[in-house]
């Protein structure tokens, strides 16, 4: 546009404008597009499905997110999350940390609301409790009262691996009252609750732990697959897990 003042050459101006609107039209386009794949990848991680296919999806929209760096950060948060539930817990808390260095998303409350339970979780799951409750109390000064309900499941993790099994419990029936049906962490919470139950002395009956096992191992897409990363849940899900049926003898 200089230019074409500069060299009275008007022509010039109106194709500068003409590229600069085109540049803008693009810019929208491809944020508009960037958005609607966000939306659907994080609603396949939202409705349990498998996180495998979310996590590929999620690759690919973080590589053409990286000229938009609150897309690109809101992709590499939920890419996060798909690998956790996919079973790589060191490569997600790689992931979240470079999030919250970035920056970009630390004025936005409602993925705030993400990223800072999801980090106290999974060190929780590490067993660095430690850690997990230094996340969990940042979290709760930084979050507005009505997004506090985002840390049950880290707040829930943190008690039972800390033995607080009647806490955890008491901490997941309030929030499955209140829960929507059809809530997709539900089977994750029927778990936790009675592993909870069988730890605090309180068991439920064999029967129904084992359909709580079956339902949760039966998801298509996990909440978190603890057992991966803590021994005392894994024997107690191998303890109830389905048994394949018996062979029969000819």
């Amino acid at each position: 546009a200089i230019a074409a003042i500069a060299l009275e050459r008007p022509w010039l101006l109106g194709a500068a404008i003409a590229w600069g609107i085109g540049v803008v039209v693009m810019s929208r386009l491809t944020a508009r597009s960037l958005n609607a794949r966000l939306k659907a990848l994080a609603g396949t991680l939202a409705r349990e499905g498998d996180p495998y296919v979310a996590q590929r999806g999620l690759e690919a929209l973080v590589a053409d997110a990286r000229g938009y760096p609150g897309f690109h950060s809101v992709g590499l948060l939920f890419l996060g999350i798909a690998r956790a539930r996919g079973g790589d817990i060191d490569g997600a808390i790689e992931l979240l940390y470079v999030v919250h260095e970035g920056g970009w998303l630390e004025r936005r409350v409602v993925w705030q609301a993400w990223l800072m339970p999801w980090i106290s979780q999974l060190h929780a799951a590490r067993g660095e409790l430690d850690l997990a409750e230094e996340w969990l109390e940042l979290a709760r000064k930084k979050l507005p009262p009505e997004r506090q309900q985002a840390m049950v499941s880290a707040e829930t993790l943190v008690a039972l691996r800390r033995g607080r099994y009647e806490d955890a419990v008491a901490r997941i029936e309030a929030y499955v009252e209140k829960a929507a049906p059809g809530d997709p962490v539900a089977n994750h919470f029927a778990l936790l609750r009675a592993f909870a139950r069988s730890r605090s002395g309180r068991p439920l009956p064999d029967d129904e732990v084992r359909r709580v096992v079956a339902d949760c191992l039966g998801s298509p897409g996990r909440a978190l697959p603890l057992e991966k990363w803590w021994a005392e849940l894994a024997s107690f899900v191998e303890t109830h897990s389905p048994k394949p049926p018996a062979s029969l003898s000819s």
